[in-house]
């Protein structure tokens, strides 16, 4: 079997990342380390001068694209955009999927450096300052969606998700609502805590008593989540971190024998298809996903031809899509 990078950290005993800096000659790794490191490059065999020389040439025409849930209705949208501008750019692009696991993400960057990808769109499961540096250390040019970093060198293309969940719970308020729900994600993904932090503020703002649910990004979690909030909570109002969330929940209060948007109205997040298919429609943040994918590779492009220093930010509109699920306090 051809020794890979996998091998020669298990051999060295440190992690993938730190393989890529010696590889790279990243002076922060000195010492006993660095000679563990090339000493096991020896005894394996392993030649990464192939990745060297297409470091040196721009490396290929690959970039790769990475997801959280490919079955989120989301993010097909997503990777349709950016699949389409790849292909007008003349880029073949290889597609991963995590499941929402750092530990896949992780592996599955390394393999996609490994391959000499030119660059990569990432749509990371976590973004703490470990996974950060490590990416940083990679050399590799790289584009966050959903997730924008401050003072690191990502560009990075989303909405403003803090301001999508204030414009929900304002939204909700002027209609004479005072008892709003929330169904937040996942406390490790920036998008989630973003939404979650506006709805807390906007709460706040106007003195009402916020009720956070945690749970994922997936149907069979806003079904689950719906449940305590109505037994606890008893919302006449819910915002929903993303529109599978907000179906589940729709789901249960139906169960329960009550009636949406007549007992308790619903707002999601995303625009996906089936927000206009469900019954009733649901009202939702539309998010501009295609077009977030087409930005991002026209970023990773000018990253790769070396048109631009320094990195970039890009937030793009959202809109709220007032629908069926929702209505007024003196309308139900």
């Amino acid at each position: 079997m051809k020794p890979n990078i996998d091998h020669v950290a298990e051999r060295a005993q440190v992690s993938k990342a730190t393989v890529s800096r010696v590889l790279n000659n990243n002076p922060q790794v000195k010492g006993e380390i660095k000679e563990r490191v090339l000493r096991a490059i020896e005894e394996l065999g392993y030649r990464p001068s192939v990745i060297a020389r297409n470091l040196a040439t721009n490396r290929t025409n690959n970039i790769g694209l990475i997801l959280p849930d490919i079955t989120n209705p989301y993010f097909p949208v997503l990777a349709r955009g950016i699949e389409d501008a790849a292909h007008r750019l003349g880029y073949t692009l290889f597609i991963g999927n995590t499941d929402n696991d750092p530990k896949i993400e992780q592996d599955i960057i390394y393999k996609m450096v490994e391959q000499q990808v030119g660059g990569i769109v990432l749509i990371s499961s976590t973004l703490d300052e470990k996974t950060v540096n490590e990416l940083t250390s990679l050399h590799t040019p790289i584009v966050l969606c959903d997730r924008l970093i401050e003072d690191k060198p990502f560009d990075a293309v989303s909405i403003d998700n803090y301001k999508a969940a204030q414009d929900s719970i304002n939204y909700l308020i002027e209609r004479g609502h005072t008892r709003i729900a929330h169904l937040a994600g996942p406390k490790n993904i920036q998008s989630a805590v973003s939404r979650r932090t506006g709805y807390m503020d906007a709460m706040h703002a106007a003195n009402l008593e916020p009720f956070v649910s945690v749970g994922t990004f997936s149907y069979e979690s806003g079904v689950h989540q719906m449940g305590a909030v109505i037994d606890e909570y008893a919302p006449t109002a819910i915002f929903a971190a993303n529109d599978l969330l907000a179906l589940g929940a729709m789901q249960e209060i139906h169960r329960r024998g009550l009636r949406v948007p007549e007992d308790i109205s619903i707002i999601g997040c995303d625009d996906i298809a089936f927000c206009a298919m469900s019954r009733p429609t649901l009202s939702t943040i539309s998010i501009p996903a295609y077009q977030i994918g087409v930005t991002a590779v026209q970023l990773l492009d000018d990253q790769m031809k070396g048109v631009r220093s320094g990195s970039k930010n890009v937030i793009l509109e959202h809109k709220l899509i007032h629908r069926e699920s929702c209505n007024g306090v003196d309308q139900k």
